[in-house]
């Protein structure tokens, strides 16, 4: 007894698997693409949240050292300092004396930039009159 194939079947198996592997490999390609998308845009939100961050760094940094000039009123440029991101940032920040500014009401205007952005952030810090008042924000500005 001889085992024949079924009659009238020549290859038609072949071309359904061969749909179906060409099916699976557009899904596949389809969600490698948009994860890869995915990526590029953590990396754009990364690399925003660290020059943010830095520029935020820069208005405390600009607080402290107005603190440490107290009542002064003068313009002053501290040290840039480097945040230890990859890759490095440096931040610089300049400072000088608001309008009004006093021995007894000190106020300072900051400006904040960063290294590999062209971003920049101004603001004013003061602080009151009164006795042991921390330093404060007034306003801020990022642009």
């Amino acid at each position: 007894m001889a085992v024949r194939g079924r009659p009238g079947q020549r290859g038609q198996a072949l071309l359904v698997v061969l749909a179906f592997l060409a099916a699976f490999m557009l899904l596949i390609w389809a969600s490698l693409r948009l994860a890869s998308d995915a990526f590029l845009g953590l990396a754009a939100v990364r690399a925003d949240s660290r020059n943010t961050y830095a520029l935020d760094a820069g208005v405390a940094y600009g607080q402290q050292y107005a603190h440490w000039l107290g009542g002064a009123c003068v313009a002053f440029n501290p040290p840039a300092f480097a945040l230890n991101y990859p890759p490095a940032v440096t931040v610089t920040v300049a400072m000088t004396a608001a309008a009004g500014c006093t021995n007894a009401n000190p106020a300072y205007n900051l400006a904040v930039s960063a290294t590999g952005t062209s971003r920049t952030v101004r603001a004013q810090v003061y602080r009151s009159n009164a006795a042991g008042t921390p330093w404060l924000v007034r306003w801020a500005q990022f642009q």
